[in-house]
């Protein structure tokens, strides 16, 4: 992603995109995995809090790899919660609303960071820095929702994956976890030819990109609502 704007020449945009994503994985991944931490501290289960992540500490969240894959392809993970559903006090209630806890935290970010676009279309004067904060913004509200809808991809190791297990019949689920480990190696290995592929401008997440799109103009257009802006 950085290193497409890179080799365009586009160097403001590039240095945009980089302090973006560097704060996604300094600041809204750990808001990502503290949602997931915290949903499952309040359904009973101390897991995380005990293995420390109940904190926005980003050390804590840190993923070496995952965050390759931020920087490469605008698409990566931080490291994942760890979570007993055994403990949760209703376990099928408790393994979804822990799992979607995650993807509806990116989603809130996103809603705020339309909210901030619509503030500054309102009321900023627009000079480079009004343009500077309008990109940097909507590319943080689009980073967010591709996180989310990502996410929710029901496959392992994804919060979809877990969400699923919460709402399918345990029969189907635990036959479809028999594939766990061949699942995972084919997700990273779908990543690592997105990552080859993305720098030939080829986009293997595109149909995530038109998602994200749509949400993100459905954001926008109620953002603008809310400050009276057409």
């Amino acid at each position: 992603m950085v290193l497409s704007y890179l080799l365009s020449g586009d160097i403001q945009t590039a240095l945009i995109n980089l302090f973006v994503l560097l704060f996604v994985v300094a600041c809204i991944n750990p808001v990502h995995e503290f949602a997931h931490a915290f949903a499952a501290y309040k359904m009973g289960d101390n897991t995380a809090k005990n293995a420390g992540r109940l904190t926005l500490n980003p050390i804590a969240s840190f993923d070496l790899f995952g965050t390759l894959m931020f920087l490469l392809v605008g698409i990566g993970w931080a490291k994942p919660v760890p979570i007993n559903p055994r403990n949760f006090k209703n376990q099928k209630a408790g393994t979804v609303i822990t799992a979607a806890a995650g993807p509806l935290s990116n989603l809130l970010v996103a809603f705020i960071s339309a909210l901030v676009i619509g503030a500054i279309y309102r009321f900023a004067p627009q000079t480079n820095m009004w343009q500077t904060g309008v990109t940097a913004f909507s590319l943080l509200m689009q980073i967010n929702i591709m996180l989310a809808v990502f996410n929710l991809i029901p496959l392992p190791p994804l919060d979809g994956s877990r969400i699923a297990a919460g709402l399918l019949p345990d029969k189907i689920y635990f036959k479809i976890f028999q594939y766990d480990r061949i699942i995972r190696n084919a997700l990273m290995g779908f990543m690592l030819l997105a990552m080859l592929l993305n720098r030939f401008d080829i986009d293997l997440f595109f149909p995530i990109r038109w998602v994200e799109s749509v949400i993100a103009k459905g954001f926008l257009e109620c953002a603008f609502l809310i400050f009276g802006l057409k």
